[in-house]
């Protein structure tokens, strides 16, 4: 069983520092909390977090001998079962094409963890600026993303769904 300690880096002096820059050039302060440990053959790592509640999630998963999950994990572990079908015949799987081409290049190599609603509201938007996706494409790369996530949910990988109550985008009439 591996041990895992949260930092509260809120009184450190570089981090004070880091907040103090980001807020002058009008960008997101870094996240506060870093999640430290170690694996089995001793290398130490550590992961930062925003909240005490993803680090205490992210203890948990260590504790519980679980490597923290990319969100390209998480979609190749929704992806590889097969869909409940009441049709007889060979299993189908997930449609991940649309997470393959639009979701992954951007945020793949991210810690599925650390994926807020905003990241997801930001990709969506930016696939809608780009202006070469419809509506209905932005819309089932949506779905996607929300099915994928939901499974990381079920199985434990992550607290949340970041992607739910996102509307879909509309439609022109």
């Amino acid at each position: 069983m591996l041990h895992a300690r949260i930092e509260d880096r809120g009184k450190h002096s570089e981090y004070l520092l880091a907040v103090a820059r980001a807020r002058a050039a009008d960008r997101t302060p870094p996240a506060r909390y870093r999640v430290r440990w170690r694996d089995e053959s001793g290398t130490s790592h550590s992961l930062i977090v925003p909240s005490p509640y993803l680090a205490a999630a992210m203890r948990v998963d260590i504790a519980c001998g679980r490597a923290p999950l990319t969100l390209g994990d998480v979609v190749d572990r929704w992806s590889s079962l097969p869909v409940r079908s009441p049709r007889p015949g060979p299993p189908k799987f997930p449609n991940r094409r649309p997470l393959d081409r639009h979701v992954l290049p951007r945020l793949g190599r991210r810690l599925a963890i650390t994926i807020t609603r905003a990241d997801v509201e930001r990709l969506m938007s930016a696939l809608h600026a780009e202006g070469q996706l419809s509506a209905t494409t932005i819309n089932s790369v949506l779905a996607a993303l929300k099915r994928a996530l939901e499974h990381g949910v079920r199985h434990g990988h992550l607290p949340s769904n970041p992607a739910l109550g996102i509307r879909p985008i509309p439609r022109p009439a």
